[in-house]
Formats: structure tokens, sequence, C-alpha cells
């Protein structure tokens, strides 16, 4: 998986190109998972351009990985 974009004092905001990149998922998983609410919304940009809060997408992925069984 690939490395989200580093962290600033300010929300970023990332793209469907970077989403996909980060999650692995293909789009149409994306918006079938947003579909079921199994996924973050997107935010409208104006027009027709959305975009998905960093930080929300993070809280997604670090809830969706396998935590380490106690040893």
């Amino acid at each position: 998986m690939n490395a989200m974009p580093s962290s600033s004092t300010r929300e970023a905001y990332l793209r469907l190109p970077a989403v996909i990149s980060a999650t692995g998922l293909s789009k149409a998983t994306i918006y079938r998972r947003i579909k079921a609410g199994e996924f973050p919304d997107a935010y409208s940009l104006g027009g027709h351009s959305v975009a998905w809060k960093r930080s929300e997408l993070e809280d997604w992925m670090e809830s969706r990985s396998p935590r380490a069984k106690p040893g």
C-alpha cells in the first residue's frame, strides 16, 4: 500500500486517484462501499469535483488493519 502524503496543520483533501492509490480499492468499490456506509463520504469541491478528508481515510484504514494478537 502506498503511503499517504505527509500531514500538515491543516486538513488535507485527497482526490480520487490518491484515494485509490492509498487504499488499493477501485473506483467502483469505493463508491459501492460509500453507498453501503462502509467508507468515508466524499466532500463536494464544487461542480463535479469531490475529495476525501485525509484524516477520515487514515481513521478508516486504521480501523481496517489487522490488530496484532497478544503473545
